[in-house]
């Protein structure tokens, strides 16, 4: 099961203690995730969803504010691609007082019914109502590409951190995203495939979210997956940094000792002063070792500095042989 998919069971669980967060609630699953048709001029509406466990709690809203019963059953089934869909309808005898007071349908000054592509302000008027709608949204068109790996299997790879509404009018996607605003959360807004979605790439502001929601576990589940990356992270970047280091020691020895051949096969080690010559045995003896390791073997006390500036005198020393050597070529 998906990280989204454990965090809707969990808000799944979550109590709706007052009428107005119930209809905020079904208006914002009616919104995210509902189908709406005209038939025999009344209103139908369905609610599709890859959760059997929400018809629970619809039927129940409905049983409570209606008197009358949903109806599940099976929307699509694709076994290769593991998708399972289910529709869930409002009896369609009360389908359009449904509608008209989760503030879906309304009649406009010419006594029309007309459909709302917005949140209608009446239904989220209290804050509890608020984070109800959130949380209906949550549950009827949430996508997240966020995985809690397994850090056994090494070859999955690390994913982003992304959640997403997908709504079907743009007007809805803007209202929601002002709706988070009253939480202090900041989402934007885009178009995709014609669309609208709200997304989030905020590694905190998706954990507020799920907070906000009840998702308390995917909240700590989040939150450890974090840790575990930063961790990860922070050792990758220490041994780049290690491997850079050898990289460049390694680099500078074989130039050294290139170098130190260089003088020993044309002008001898005894055209140097006994500083240098001394230098040259110890690194041909010791060609992996770092400068410190080397100063640690000369014969008297001497800085890594010293190492280093006395390795820039043999270095120029090889360039000034080498270029003699190509002019010599050239006569």
């Amino acid at each position: 099961m998906s990280f989204a998919l454990d965090a809707k069971h969990e808000v799944l669980k979550v109590e709706i203690k007052d009428d107005c967060c119930a209809i905020a609630y079904l208006s914002a699953l009616i919104k995210g995730a509902g189908q709406l048709s005209l038939s025999t001029g009344k209103h139908t509406v369905a609610i599709h969803t890859d959760m059997p466990e929400l018809f629970d709690v619809v039927n129940n809203i409905i049983k409570q504010y209606y008197g009358e019963e949903c109806t599940l059953c099976l929307a699509e089934e694709n076994i290769g691609f593991k998708i399972i869909k289910y529709k869930i309808t409002i009896p369609s005898s009360i389908s359009e007082k449904v509608l008209f007071d989760c503030g879906i349908l309304e009649v406009d000054d010419q006594n029309n019914v007309t459909f709302t592509n917005g949140i209608s302000p009446f239904v989220i008027q209290g804050d509890c109502c608020k984070v109800n709608y959130i949380r209906g949204a949550f549950l009827s068109c949430a996508t997240s590409n966020i995985v809690i790996k397994n850090y056994d299997n090494e070859n999955k790879s690390n994913s982003g951190y992304h959640l997403e509404f997908v709504f079907n009018f743009e007007e809805t996607a803007k209202d929601f995203c002002e709706l988070l605003k009253n939480f202090d959360i900041n989402a934007k807004t885009t178009v995709r495939k014609n669309n609208p979605l709200v997304y989030i790439k905020e590694y905190q502001v998706i954990c507020d979210i799920l907070a906000l929601v009840g998702a308390n576990k995917a909240v700590l589940e989040l939150q450890n997956e974090a840790a575990i990356r930063d961790l990860r992270n922070n050792v990758n970047r220490q041994t780049n940094c290690l491997n850079a280091n050898l990289n460049k020691m390694v680099q500078a020895s074989v130039k050294q000792v290139a170098a130190i051949n260089l003088i020993k096969e044309t002008i001898g080690f005894e055209s140097l002063d006994e500083s240098l010559q001394e230098l040259c045995l110890i690194r041909l003896a010791n060609p992996d070792e770092p400068l410190e390791k080397l100063r640690l073997l000369y014969s008297e006390p001497v800085s890594k500095s010293g190492i280093n500036h006395r390795f820039s005198k043999i270095l120029k020393i090889a360039e000034k042989i080498k270029s003699e050597l190509e002019e010599d070529n050239k006569e």
